[in-house]
């Protein structure tokens, strides 16, 4: 009888240690880092996915979508998000495909296409109920904002492009994370044996000069957890990005945003798009910081929301 009671709490004692240790597994998603006042939801598309998206600021506010970058899922607007919404807008932040809780189907040798994310966020606008929205796209978000212009140009109230580019081709950062160096990296097709990026390579591709150790955690987190496959899906589709026959269809008003010390899409990127962005009413705004302007630290974040706000409070 005494034992068969030890054998009892020996057998209680297990479980609440594995509920124990279970709980906080399921608290170290990528999300959990940081503490930001937006809401998660999700919405099944007519494009096939199921999208994760989070919202903050006034129902009644000015709608406005927010696209990350090629990696970078609702992490990368931590600051800027709360910051509009004090500024009463309405701000959505969908996780496309690929990245954070959205889903991350099966992929041709394409990957993840610009225009097919962009079908992807008309379809959730649509499942969201936003009839038109104000579009702010980073990087590889911003080349889904170009074509979200010119295949639905009038569901954007605006069209504003941080760190953009027309022809992503000619980056040799973004060669170098789809193909590597052959040595230290090899590239994004060179794990298949592991089936996982190293870690010293996420960490390099998370560095970046913002103060809040939450984000940083966050952010090489949401980078661990992005599955194998998706890296090429993603990194792929965003390096063979090219609207250089089509830029200057993009229409309305256009705000374009651009760090002065962007590795990425450097000045010479930034002249070719002026010289394409032709049928438009565009407004040009450079700040001082990397492709990352958003997230450089408190000063060019402000600096990011200022010129998104006078922008367009101004049209």
């Amino acid at each position: 009888m005494k034992k068969s009671i030890v054998v009892l709490l020996v057998l209680a004692l297990l479980a609440a240690v594995f509920c124990a240790v279970s709980a906080q597994d399921e608290v170290k998603s990528y999300a959990d880092y940081v503490d930001v006042p937006w809401t998660e939801h999700f919405a099944d598309l007519s494009t096939g996915i199921r999208l994760c998206y989070v919202e903050i600021g006034p129902e009644d506010g000015t709608p406005l979508i927010l696209l990350h970058g090629v990696t970078d899922g609702r992490i990368s607007w931590t600051h800027v998000a709360p910051a509009l919404a004090d500024l009463g807008y309405h701000v959505y932040i969908p996780e496309y495909r690929g990245n954070g809780k959205t889903d991350k189907p099966e992929a041709d040798e394409n990957g993840y296409t610009a225009d097919m994310i962009a079908d992807d966020i008309i379809a959730f606008m649509d499942a969201a109920g936003i009839e038109n929205a104000h579009v702010a796209g980073h990087s590889y978000g911003s080349m889904i904002a170009q074509m979200m212009n010119l295949k639905a140009p009038e569901r954007m109230l605006s069209t504003i492009l941080i760190d953009t580019t027309v022809n992503a081709l000619t980056s040799e950062v973004l060669e170098w994370a789809e193909f590597g160096d052959g040595e230290s990296y090899l590239g994004v097709r060179g794990y298949d044996e592991e089936g996982a990026m190293p870690d010293d390579f996420l960490q390099a591709w998370a560095e970046n000069s913002n103060p809040d150790q939450d984000f940083q955690i966050a952010n090489l987190e949401h980078l661990r957890q992005m599955p194998y496959e998706c890296w090429y899906r993603l990194i792929h589709a965003c390096r063979n990005f090219d609207n250089s026959d089509h830029i200057g269809e993009i229409s309305g008003k256009v705000l374009v945003i651009w760090g002065t010390g962007d590795e990425i899409f450097p000045a010479a990127d930034q002249e070719v798009l002026k010289a394409g962005l032709t049928g438009c009413d565009v407004t040009y705004v450079d700040i001082e910081g990397s492709h990352n302007i958003h997230w450089d630290g408190p000063e060019t974040t402000a600096a990011v929301v200022k010129a998104i706000d006078e922008f367009i409070k101004a049209l």
